[in-house]
């Protein structure tokens, strides 16, 4: 004989009666309701073939639902007839993994339920010998009698009864199924027809679980309501578009001001520039010698010291007339004075250049050069954008009327000796441009931003904008992320001080190394005069000055939050961008402290060697000590942001609170006016 396999089953099935039904008390008087919520308990078995207690598994378990795999798996075996010792036929049911009849007897009350069921058939079961089997119908909780039978004894007879109590149907033709098929019956019509009553019940309790440990609603259970869309004129908005109005407006009066402000601040800088070219100093040496029979020392040293006493609205550089006496080592000390930036630029008037102009006339010297003259020095990468655009013109312009009066009475004194000897003419025919030029000037860049190395001058100028701006990026991002992760109010002080302080120090360390690279990649002159130093001192430069920017950036950060914070990005950016400070206004004397300048300053000297190197010292030690400033005023900052947030999480839960109070006093009293109506 051919016998289904049990099912397989994992946790119990519990489902709920279909309808809530009632029962008769013992002593008959009060009849009392079953809950539709409460669960039939049956017996299940799991996969060993042990009989499980459904009623000590949680309510929770759709494991029945999958036992009726196994029903189809076997729809080629049939269901045959076994006749009982009266002769009655019935239905066999198969066998459950071999469990005895007691094991089965020991097992959970017979199934109930408050609906008639009956045991489920296979599909290909003959026909002639499944219409013999009579099927036994299960009991009508609302019979009374039935009801104390059941519950007083686990081996009840079951009986084929109508829904009514009072007339009790005909069982003559049936025997008590045995323990063991009432079983077998109530696992197969609890897998096939419990599971839905079961999955729907299920269905309800997480729906009123949402929210609570292990309630989940199943997907799309619940509907999203979408607001309603409005024009922008529509009265709907009317609250909520003036409230943006009032915003707006708001913050684009703050974004006027604020514009007013920082555009002032640096066009201010470069307001009235050629006014201030006075401050930009030039000495003037006369190293021409003798002074009482020099062409170029007096008419020179005349029109520099006119010129330095006009008035500021002529444009001219400050001149300043030095006793050659300072210069002991002649245009050595020049240089160095150049490259010491103790002046912008010196004109220097050559030792013997009258003498020479004559001798070259009464000689016949043909190699004779004029430009040799005079000298002006000065260092282009310094400032290029001013050296090269003002001085030379300036100068040039200065020395004009110097060198005219010069050439004009040397040549006259020329003249009275060449009456007295007419060689002299015969021999200055050979020296056309002694006649003709006479005295002229050489420009000298000691320190000159070669053809090679113009990739150099970025760094002088936009490059710290860009610095800025990657601190403004690390600042602006770890803020999101500490405000999304909950590190913000979750972190003890001392370890939210660590965090932005460690954190920006190691990214900046890779920036700054990121920056050098391309400095050097762009062949940029890093070894001309501090060696394999070079790159390395750059280095460390930028990366204290990224350290400066940055750590203004988290203080600001902590005070004014991140909403304003792009506000005090553009006025850092500001004095990145500045002409020097010797040609802006006294209000501008606060940019010494900037790590800005310094770090430009810096560079320079690395790159182009424009200062002395010990003076690397100095731009060093600044950038410190604004640093050092900014680890003073960074921890208050921290300790006002979480003053401030605390305040704002205090106020969050009293105005909830209060809420909650209005809502309930609000209800009470509409409690009470349905009561008074």
């Amino acid at each position: 004989m051919t016998s289904l396999q049990a099912p397989a089953l994992g946790r119990p099935l519990s489902f709920p009666h279909p309808h809530q039904e009632t029962s008769t008390t013992q002593d008959g008087r009060t009849p009392r309701p079953i809950s539709t919520s409460q669960f039939a308990s049956m017996p299940l078995r799991d996969e060993s073939g042990s009989v499980r207690d459904a009623s000590t598994e949680d309510n929770h378990s759709l494991a029945n639902t999958f036992g009726t795999i196994d029903l189809h798996r076997n729809r080629n075996s049939k269901i045959e007839p076994i006749a009982d010792a009266q002769g009655t036929v019935s239905p066999s049911f198969p066998s459950q993994g071999g469990i005895s009849q007691t094991q089965s007897d020991q097992s959970q009350p017979p199934y109930q339920n408050g609906s008639t069921r009956q045991p489920l058939l296979n599909t290909t079961t003959d026909r002639s010998t499944a219409s013999e089997a009579p099927i036994p119908k299960t009991h009508n909780h609302s019979d009374p009698i039935n009801s104390e039978r059941e519950d007083s004894s686990s081996s009840t007879t079951m009986h084929n009864r109508t829904s009514s109590s009072s007339s009790p149907p005909d069982q003559s033709d049936l025997h008590d199924p045995s323990k063991k098929r009432l079983n077998q019956a109530g696992i197969l019509v609890g897998s096939a027809s419990g599971a839905g009553i079961a999955a729907r019940h299920l269905l309800a309790n997480r729906h009123d679980q949402v929210g609570k440990e292990g309630g989940r609603p199943p997907r799309g259970y619940e509907q999203v309501e979408i607001s309603d869309k409005w024009g922008i004129a529509s009265r709907n908005i009317k609250e909520a578009r003036w409230k943006a109005v009032k915003k707006g407006a708001v913050l684009y009066g703050f974004i006027t001001i604020w514009l007013w402000i920082c555009l002032s601040i640096f066009w201010g800088s470069t307001y009235r520039l050629t006014s201030f070219l006075p401050s930009l100093t030039v000495h003037v040496i006369p190293f021409d010698t003798p002074s009482s029979t020099s062409f170029l020392n007096g008419p020179i040293t005349q029109q520099m010291t006119y010129v330095a006493n006009e008035p500021s609205s002529v444009v001219h550089l400050g001149y300043e007339i030095k006793d050659p006496s300072n210069y002991p080592n002649g245009l050595e000390d020049v240089r160095r004075s150049i490259v010491a930036q103790e002046c912008w630029a010196a004109i220097v008037v050559n030792a013997n250049a009258s003498s020479a102009w004559t001798d070259a006339l009464q000689d016949g010297n043909a190699s004779y050069d004029p430009t040799g003259a005079i000298g002006i020095y000065y260092s282009g990468a310094r400032f290029y954008q001013v050296v090269l655009l003002y001085f030379d013109s300036l100068i040039t312009r200065d020395l004009a009327n110097p060198l005219a009066t010069a050439r004009s009475q040397a040549l006259e004194a020329f003249m009275g000796s060449a009456g007295t000897n007419p060689t002299l003419l015969t021999n200055a025919a050979r020296v056309p441009q002694a006649i003709g030029v006479g005295f002229g000037y050489t420009i000298f860049d000691v320190r000159p931003i070669q053809n090679g190395a113009w990739a150099g001058a970025a760094p002088m100028e936009a490059s710290l904008i860009y610095f800025i701006i990657f601190a403004f990026y690390l600042c602006l991002f770890g803020g999101i992320a500490r405000m999304k992760s909950g590190l913000n109010s979750r972190l003890k002080m001392s370890s939210m001080l660590g965090l932005r302080l460690g954190w920006p120090l190691l990214a900046y360390f890779f920036i700054s190394l990121w920056q050098t690279l391309v400095v050097r990649a762009w062949q940029v002159p890093l070894t001309d005069h501090l060696g394999r130093a070079g790159f390395v001192t750059l280095w460390a430069l930028n990366y204290v000055t990224i350290i400066a920017a940055g750590f203004a950036m988290e203080t600001m950060l902590a005070l004014i939050g991140i909403a304003w914070l792009p506000f005090f990005l553009v006025l850092w950016i500001i004095p990145s961008s500045f002409y020097p400070i010797e040609l802006m206004p006294n209000f501008y004397r606060f940019l010494r402290w900037m790590p800005f300048v310094h770090n430009v300053e810096a560079y320079k000297i690395i790159a182009y060697g424009t200062d002395l190197q010990h003076r690397l010292g100095l731009h060093f030690g600044v950038i410190f000590a604004v640093i050092g400033v900014e680890l003073i005023f960074f921890p208050l900052a921290l300790l006002f942001e979480r003053w401030k947030s605390d305040r704002d999480q205090r106020k969050q839960v009293e105005q909830k609170k209060k809420e909650e109070e209005d809502e309930g006093k609000a209800k009470e009293k509409k409690r009470d006016g349905n009561g008074e109506a």
